[in-house]
């Protein structure tokens, strides 16, 4: 996380500071970063999330404690009980980088949409899925 951040800091940073001559319209922003990101670390380039089709969530039923887990695929959404849940789209960190797995969850209850956000397997309090009786989380 702390070097997507400085990366990140990095390409603001480069594009503030330089001129207008040396930035022309159309490079790529892998072009942009050979000045800034040292050679000897090439492998910064595929830290990258890497999008997935599949993801695995962990399902609590808060009243009879039983967990579900499953894999959620994009085509197919998975009934636990009165909710529906699906998969909006995910990622994942590629194997050099700090492992996560973050996924886009939709909930619905009753034909009705109660959740649609990001959920995060390193931090599942981020965005905190609140129901009465479901607990859902993304696992690694």
């Amino acid at each position: 996380m702390k070097l997507k951040i400085s990366l990140i800091l990095l390409i603001c940073g480069s594009f503030i500071c330089a001129e207008s001559s040396q930035i022309k319209r159309g490079r790529h922003l892998k072009d942009v970063l050979v000045g800034v990101v040292p050679e000897r670390n090439p492998s910064i380039w595929e830290s990258f999330p890497i999008k997935c089709n599949k993801v695995n969530v962990q399902v609590l039923d808060k009243i009879s404690g039983k967990v579900f887990r499953a894999k959620l695929s994009l085509d197919q959404p998975v009934q636990f009980g009165t909710i529906t849940v699906k998969l909006g789209e995910s990622f994942i960190n590629s194997p050099d980088d700090m492992d996560e797995v973050y996924a886009r969850i939709i909930v619905e209850e009753k034909e009705k949409i109660i959740f649609n956000n990001w959920l995060f397997a390193s931090s599942p309090s981020v965005n905190l899925f609140s129901h009465p009786v479901y607990d859902i989380r993304v696992e690694f």
